[in-house]
């Protein structure tokens, strides 16, 4: 009897375990108006780093680690889905599931933009003059690295 109490409680916790890790680890289905949010490039890291707000006011951080204009099938894509609640970043595989998810997100704000050339134009001269991206052309760059990747 009390082996199998330990047993149920043991797997009680590893199921619990695993709803956590999903639930941090997952990529949100974001509810239209999406905003690109505080943009931030470290140059030391080679990491340019975006914030996603969306209709109730939750945040999805993003971003991309490596030489995302000289190597950018090598730059690794990172996501904090819920910072404020768990400050967990997750690395998934390059071409992962996980990273199409974000890719269609991205995507999906994408269309939204006036004009997508001169988003992605602002990024290459904020590279160029060494100054920080605004936030909707470091989100721009980043989708056109995954889509292209994926």
């Amino acid at each position: 009897m009390a082996k199998s109490l330990a047993l149920s409680a043991l797997l009680v916790v590893l199921a619990g375990l695993i709803v956590f890790q999903y639930f941090i680890t997952s990529v949100p289905s974001l509810n239209a108006p999406i905003t690109a949010t505080n943009a931030h490039y470290a140059d030391n890291d080679n990491s340019l780093l975006v914030s996603m707000v969306w209709s109730d006011g939750q945040r999805f951080t993003l971003g991309l680690r490596g030489d995302i204009l000289e190597k950018p099938e090598e730059a690794a894509l990172f996501f904090i889905t819920r910072p404020d609640l768990v400050p967990y970043v997750y690395w998934p595989g390059l071409r992962s599931n996980d990273e199409k998810r974000v890719a269609t997100l991205l995507g999906r704000w994408a269309k939204t933009l006036d004009n997508p050339t001169a988003t992605e134009a602002r990024f290459i001269r904020s590279e160029q003059e060494n100054i920080a991206p605004d936030a909707d052309a470091a989100a721009y760059q980043i989708y056109s690295v995954l889509k292209n990747r994926n």
